[in-house]
């Protein structure tokens, strides 16, 4: 992602993003210490405000932290890690 100095951004040439001022690992953490087993469902939820308010790259921070937390939990299978035909469910 490309950095922007905060005159560039007060000029009115770039858009603040949440990527500017924060990182998606401590969002998911600080998610957690609010949120408790809630935390994927809060990200979620910011990411869809963002996504549907147009702001695109808050979207993916938040989904970002979504997928953190996803992983974490054990709901959702490391990146790149599929089933074996053996393991899938058959239909």
């Amino acid at each position: 992602m490309e950095q922007y100095d905060s005159e560039d951004i007060l000029a009115g040439g770039n858009r603040l993003t949440l990527w500017h001022f924060a990182n998606p690992s401590e969002a998911a953490d600080a998610a957690i210490a609010l949120y408790g087993s809630g935390a994927s469902l809060a990200a979620a939820s910011a990411a869809f405000a963002a996504r549907y308010a147009g702001r695109e790259d808050d979207f993916r921070f938040w989904f970002t932290v979504f997928s953190r937390l996803r992983r974490s939990d054990g709901k959702e299978p490391p990146a790149g890690k599929t089933l074996s035909d053996e393991q899938k469910p058959p239909g």
